[in-house]
């Protein structure tokens, strides 16, 4: 049976039909299917960035930190360098362009506050997103932290590497 006026734009649906058991079964449209297949693929292949291509920065003062971060980033296929406190990372960053940063609040030399605000100040580096991963979880660190410009702030604490990924990806 063909559908009513009101079903008339729904797409891939052709028709319905009347089981044995009077169930209603809508019958899809397979051209219409197929299209929208090709159509989806040939988006999907034009738009998606290899992770690859993705670079992070990890900034934190303990190596074992930097290095479960980094490794945790490089098994979901980013491209992943470390930097020891904030000046360090601002040296790489001059030089090189990522994606995103990860960074710890208290580091010496220069802490995450600190780099995230000059990150965001810099009209060239405002556009990196920056993740602070901390084991500081007051309210008033967490306020520091969005205002210097974190666009999200992980508690160490609660840390799990899903909560890593996702936040990464929805970010990158």
């Amino acid at each position: 049976k063909s559908l009513p006026k009101q079903f008339a734009k729904v797409k891939h649906i052709s028709s319905a039909t009347v089981a044995s058991n009077n169930e209603i079964i809508m019958v899809l449209h397979a051209p219409d299917l197929i299209r929208a297949t090709k159509d989806f693929s040939v988006r999907e292949q034009t738009q998606s960035v290899p992770k690859s291509a993705r670079s992070i920065l990890v900034v934190d003062d303990s190596l074992n930190t930097r290095e479960i971060e980094k490794t945790i980033l490089q098994a979901y296929g980013y491209d992943v360098e470390t930097a020891k406190d904030g000046l360090d990372a601002l040296e790489k960053i001059q030089q090189k362009k990522y994606d995103l940063v990860v960074t710890d609040l208290e580091m010496p030399a220069m802490d995450g506050l600190t780099l995230t605000s000059r990150i965001k100040s810099e009209a060239s580096y405002q556009h990196i997103p920056v993740v602070i991963v901390t084991s500081r979880d007051s309210a008033e660190d967490k306020r520091r932290g969005i205002e210097a410009g974190a666009n999200a702030y992980i508690v160490k604490g609660s840390f799990d590497q899903t909560n890593l990924i996702d936040t990464v990806e929805s970010l990158i």
